[in-house]
């Protein structure tokens, strides 16, 4: 186990507990004690994988990160714990999310989406919401698609005020059921 230790632009990765108290006392404004000394001890001795900051009396801290890295180098470009992710595990954020919605299934939907609109009194300009209700029949290749086109559409009509409230497309308050394909 090696330890990284970084007070402002101080900083190395150290492989044993004595070559990390003697970086620390080595920092001009770094005061060693004894209780100091005793305590960066303790927490390399500790079984705990956790970052320590230790409190100096000037109100600053430095922290200190048990580490398999064995350079400031590789801790640098690995992290704390060395772990490199592999290329072709990283996919596209797209690609993970992926619902039912995003099936590709073409032809006439029919979509219902309940939603809060707006409504302004024109005397003390503040709103209030109603529950309602927008049903259309639309061509579209998915539930995604039918979902975005009726919120732009929503969004964009000068009838309906843009604080508007809409639901998200897994929730019960929209539907889009395919019609015919």
């Amino acid at each position: 186990m090696n330890y990284y230790v970084r007070y402002f632009d101080s900083e190395g990765v150290l492989p044993t507990p004595q070559d990390l108290v003697e970086f620390v006392s080595a920092i001009p404004q770094i005061l060693m004690t004894e209780e100091l000394s005793d305590a960066i001890y303790k927490f390399c001795e500790d079984k705990t994988s956790f970052p320590r900051h230790f409190r100096l009396p000037n109100k600053n801290t430095f922290i200190v990160i048990k580490t398999t890295a064995s350079s400031l180098d590789e801790f640098k470009l690995r992290g704390a714990n060395g772990g490199v992710v592999p290329s072709d595990v990283i996919k596209d954020e797209k690609e993970q999310k992926r619902t039912p919605a995003d099936e590709i299934c073409p032809g006439v939907y029919e979509v219902n989406i309940g939603f809060r609109r707006a409504i302004v009194n024109p005397e003390t300009h503040k709103c209030s919401f109603v529950e309602e209700s927008f049903v259309a029949e639309m061509q579209a290749q998915s539930q995604r698609h039918c979902y975005d086109a009726v919120l732009d559409y929503l969004k964009n009509h000068p009838d309906i005020d843009p604080r508007s409230q809409y639901p998200s497309i897994r929730s019960s308050n929209f539907t889009a059921r395919l019609v015919r394909e």
